[in-house]
Order: structure tokens, then C-alpha cells, then sequence
């Protein structure tokens, strides 16, 4: 998140709510694709920019970590 943070010239905690990171990385939406993340996301509150930046590189983390 860091590195995507800084690529929109961004501080992390605009980029996402700790709480919504938190919420997602304990509780992964099955499967972790980048449209059930990005449905997650929005249930948490995120905005609609905020889920375009983010969805899809979360998916790819939360995929890594379950393999």
C-alpha cells in the first residue's frame, strides 16, 4: 500500500482507512477477486476512488497469502 501510496502522491491513510485494510485482511471476501474486494471496500466505507486505486493490488495480496 505504501508504494501505491506514493505513486498517487498520497499519505497511506488517505489512500485507505486503517480500519477498512484491517477489516479486509482479517476477514478476506471469498474469492479474493478484485470486484468482491472492491464490494468489501465499499461496505467499509471506501470511496469510489479510493476502491479504483486500491481493489485490484489487494486482490493480488490477499490471493498471495492464501497460497
Amino acid at each position: 500500500m505504501t508504494n501505491l501510496a506514493e505513486e498517487s502522491r498520497l499519505p497511506v491513510e488517505n489512500l485507505l482507512s486503517p480500519d477498512a485494510l484491517r477489516r479486509l485482511s482479517w476477514d478476506p471476501p471469498q474469492p479474493p477477486d478484485p470486484g468482491s474486494v472492491a464490494k468489501a471496500l465499499a461496505g467499509y466505507g471506501a470511496r469510489p476512488w479510493q476502491i479504483e486505486l486500491s481493489a485490484e493490488p489487494l486482490a493480488g495480496a490477499l490471493t498471495a497469502a492464501e497460497g
